[in-house]
């Protein structure tokens, strides 16, 4: 999927890479770098029986507790970070980003969750920031420079709310970035094809966005709207330059082999979990 309206520079396509039994959706450009670890997890390799099977990182499932420990246990060893490093975000579906350090570690696991938000960043080499996702998208920022870190959940919501653009915006403000240095890629979420939305909801986003090129009319009243294009936008429109920029083009909605999907799978199913930390 190429979108000529954000011109060529920018980079398309995902890894997807083995481990422990599982495996991560990762963009190449950040895979690269020795300063930075992140991926997107699949639903493989867990110990929950159907229709959660089997990797399921959701706590709000009705999946047994102890199978989402057993889960997220398996998705730290796979991806080598110290479980109780984790912090997840208290999600509501906002534009809410914010700032976590190293006594944040455990937060939304063996202790209190955070305050509503649906994204985080720090520069604490001792974190993972850690989101969940089920459609919803995801933004990776990497700032090789200052040495910091973000993380993003983006449902329709918080994309409207442009929280990858606010998660650039707090590295600026707290760590000195700037945004030509940042990395950023999306991560998985339901595509274009998949996403049947009111088209007043898809009308808002043209014109938050300013380009009409992020739907396209399907039934009457509906449109499919295009979420990873309206995540690239806003990224531009925070100062990242467009070589910087991956999207992943992975749909969670048509992977059913890798991924859970709300929509797919009429919201009863199992959660993803997307991590980035500095190492």
């Amino acid at each position: 999927m190429q979108y000529p309206f954000l011109g060529t520079r920018i980079n398309h396509g995902y890894v997807c890479r083995a481990a422990g039994g599982t495996a991560f959706f990762a963009a190449e450009a950040l895979n690269q770098k020795n300063g930075v670890s992140h991926g997107f997890s699949t639903r493989l390799g867990g110990v929950s029986s159907a229709p959660y099977d089997s990797l399921n990182l959701g706590w709000s499932r009705p999946d047994p507790t102890e199978n989402v420990a057993r889960n997220f246990q398996i998705f730290c060893d796979a991806a080598q970070i110290e479980r109780e490093s984790m912090v997840i975000v208290n999600y509501e579906h906002g534009g809410t980003v914010l700032k976590v350090t190293g006594g944040d570690r455990g937060r939304g696991f063996d202790r209190e969750p955070l305050a509503f938000c649906d994204g985080l960043v720090t520069n604490d080499e001792n974190v993972v920031l850690i989101t969940s996702h089920a459609d919803c998208g995801a933004f990776f920022l990497y700032d090789p420079v200052k040495r910091a870190v973000g993380l993003a959940h983006a449902g329709w919501k918080g994309t409207l709310a442009r929280i990858g653009a606010r998660a650039v915006e707090l590295m600026q403000k707290e760590y000195g970035s700037d945004p030509k240095d940042i990395l950023v890629s999306t991560g998985p979420c339901i595509c274009k094809n998949c996403f049947e939305v009111d088209l007043e909801l898809a009308e808002r986003f043209a014109d938050e966005f300013g380009t009409k090129s992020l739907y396209e009319h399907g039934r009457e009243g509906k449109a499919r709207l295009d979420l990873e294009a309206a995540a690239a936008i806003q990224i531009l429109d925070a100062g990242v330059k467009p070589e910087n920029l991956t999207l992943m083009h992975a749909c969670t909605y048509e992977l059913d082999t890798y991924f859970f999907s709300h929509r797919r799978d009429k919201g009863d199913t199992g959660s993803m979990a997307a991590y980035i930390c500095l190492k």
